[in-house]
């Protein structure tokens, strides 16, 4: 009995020898210098845990430093060497792990950031500092559902990804949340400090407007049903003013402040234009996105008369994380217009208010009664009679001269 007790008790203290390690902090300190095996800096693990730490009462001043497998220059991740900047004397705890060859280590006294998706981004701009206390280091702000990391900076400022989270963490939905990294431990937490408000799911209800003013503006469906047109494959005749664009969406849940709606609209291959929709209402747990008045689509185009041109639309949504579109299944909603500004006189006419096409339609509206003359553009006669406020007159495709009270327009109709 006495021989299988000490068998066993052999084999536990070889399994507790295997499984520690000897790590020195090494680096400019007092007493140190660069030795990579220097008694007074080797860690101690705490307990049984697998994480090591050395206490260390330092004068001001800035310290570069590392955490090596005793004796060699092996193990620590990569990056140059990690600052620390005491202001006074202070007691200095750094921390470390073996993981799987690799060394991942820290001090309480040490600058420490988050970075990601969640906060930001991922570039260097987006590293938000985190708020360090005798037992862990904290950032708590309103953030988005998302990916982050836990990292430090090297000497030079650049980011170090893997001292301390080699794999990304993640916030579970936007709101006020607190990201914890304990010290001791190297547990990393995501604590929400209200209820977490959800990420974007849906975009719906879209619309399409022409006109300057919203109210008094023609309103088309794009993939809702209300409206009595379509704005998709809709001929919008030939224009002889500035079109004006807006439109309208809806997102669910309801979203506040997190939110950013776009309307987004190109004339054949010419430039991508977009328009933020603003907030305008919420309703049956969606939010209404709505322009305010519409917006000149000529605006830094140039359009040659005669031409027949297509008008495309379409939206999106995001919350930072999640990006939704409505662009009519990648086709986007598309019109199509014959460019005439300029090509009458309609506005400035003591007799004519406006002439458009429609459909194979000619149409002219009047100030008052009017002899009104239509001709193909071999100059045959297809109609002549008085006419008290509006012409209309269906055709073929083609190009006519619209002659109103003597004055001549030229109508193209695609």
């Amino acid at each position: 009995m006495k021989k299988i007790i000490t068998f066993l008790f052999v084999l536990l203290v070889t399994a507790a020898s295997v499984s520690a390690v000897d790590l020195t902090v090494t680096g400019g300190f007092p007493g140190n210098v660069w030795n990579n095996n220097s008694p007074d800096y080797k860690m101690t693990e705490i307990g049984t845990t697998g994480i090591y730490m050395l206490e260390k009462t330092l004068p001001a001043g800035t310290y570069e430093f590392k955490v090596f497998y005793s004796g060699t220059w092996n193990g620590a991740t990569s990056g140059d060497n990690r600052v620390v900047v005491l202001d006074a004397e202070k007691t200095v705890k750094f921390y470390a792990k073996d993981d799987a060859g690799t060394i991942r280590f820290y001090a309480d006294a040490q600058q420490i950031y988050v970075i990601g998706a969640a906060v930001g981004g991922w570039s260097a701009g987006d590293v938000k500092l985190m708020t360090n206390s005798a037992t862990d280091a904290t950032y708590t702000a309103d953030v988005v559902a998302g990916d982050y990391k836990i990292v430090v900076k090297d000497k030079n400022n650049n980011i170090v990804w893997n001292d301390i989270t080699p794999n990304n963490k993640d916030v579970p939905g936007t709101g006020n949340f607190t990201l914890k990294l304990d010290f001791a431990t190297f547990v990393v937490t995501t604590t929400a400090n209200n209820e977490p408000e959800p990420s974007l799911s849906s975009l719906s209800d879209s619309y399409i407007f022409v006109g300057a003013d919203p109210a008094t503006a023609t309103w088309y469906n794009a993939n809702a049903t209300f409206q009595t047109e379509n704005f998709h494959n809709k001929n919008l005749g030939s224009v002889t003013a500035p079109i004006f664009l807006g439109g309208e969406i809806k997102t669910a849940p309801v979203l506040t402040g997190t939110v950013t709606v776009k309307m987004f609209y190109q004339i054949d291959d010419l430039t991508v234009n977009e328009l933020v929709l603003p907030f305008n209402e919420t309703a049956s747990g969606k939010s209404k996105w709505k322009s305010t008045a519409g917006t000149n689509v000529f605006t830094g185009a140039s359009l040659v008369n005669g031409n027949t041109y297509s008008l495309k639309v379409w939206f999106n949504a995001t919350d930072g994380t999640s990006t939704l579109w409505d662009s009519n299944n990648m086709a986007n909603y598309v019109a199509s217009f014959t460019y005439d500004v300029g090509t009458s006189v309609a506005g400035q006419s003591a007799v004519v208010n406006r002439i458009f096409t429609s459909e194979n339609t000619i149409t002219a509206e009047l100030k008052g009664v009017a002899n009104v003359q239509l001709f193909n553009i071999a100059g045959q006669l297809l109609q002549n009679q008085l006419v008290d406020g509006s012409f209309e007159m269906q055709v073929k495709s083609g190009v006519y001269i619209l002659k109103v009270a003597g004055e001549s327009f030229k109508v193209v109709v695609k």
